[in-house]
């Protein structure tokens, strides 16, 4: 089996957050009066579904422009952070295929590459994978969020899909938490995200993953050797 397959087939799992993520961001397109055209410009262009829905009640409620763009740009700065970390893998890659693995990073593409990375020999076999999850990553959300848009949100309120999303990144996360340090920045991380829940602009984010590399470069830093 093949890197790619293999990259596929791990994100086959997180599509059961995606897609009533997918089908919510599609039944709020509509919902707002954009069009199908409109809203399948977004999926490709954004490419965020976090941005996309935050962007699309700004538009809904006719924000300015630049609030709007202003408003994506910030809840998107993460990507800094996962793009710093994906670049050693690429670092050798065409431009070509660091444009595309650019263009393609979400946090569930993420998310699968760091749990699978250990079993990832190579970095061009590590690049294959990340691409095979991100191809599984955009069909999965273009199709969900055009039957959302179609459809409207076809999942039952009762069902609270919403916590699909979350979930997926726990199942993803805890096995990557292999001794105490992992577990302290782990546990600092989730009480600083709540205590930081309120700042303006979705930085309570950004700030808490700052502070919990901080933390983590500060617990895996080697001692000083004394001559």
């Amino acid at each position: 089996m093949s890197y790619f397959t293999k990259g596929f087939k791990g994100m086959l799992p997180i599509t059961t957050g995606v897609i009533p993520f997918g089908a919510v961001m599609g039944t709020v397109s509509a919902e707002a009066g954009l069009s199908f055209f409109q809203t399948a410009t977004m999926n490709v262009v954004v490419f965020a579904g976090a941005a996309q829905l935050a962007a699309v009640d700004l538009m809904s409620k006719h924000a300015a422009s630049v609030v709007v763009v202003a408003t994506g740009l910030i809840i998107n700065l993460r990507f800094i952070l996962y793009s710093a970390a994906m670049a050693p893998l690429l670092q050798k890659s065409p431009f070509r295929t660091k444009f595309i693995s650019a263009y393609f990073l979400t946090d569930q593409s993420y998310a699968v590459m760091l749990a699978n990375q250990d079993k990832l020999e190579t970095n061009s076999g590590a690049v294959q994978f990340y691409l095979g999850s991100c191809i599984c990553m955009m069909m999965s959300w273009q199709l969900s969020v055009c039957a959302g848009f179609a459809f409207g949100n076809f999942a039952p309120a009762s069902w609270a899909l919403d916590y699909a999303v979350p979930l997926s990144f726990v199942s993803l996360v805890v096995p990557t938490i292999r001794n105490k340090k992992y577990v302290f920045v782990a546990a600092f991380s989730s009480f600083a995200s709540l205590v930081l829940n309120p700042l303006p602009f979705k930085m309570g984010l950004i700030v808490t993953a700052l502070l919990g590399i901080a933390l983590g470069t500060f617990l895996s830093r080697k001692p000083v050797r004394k001559k």
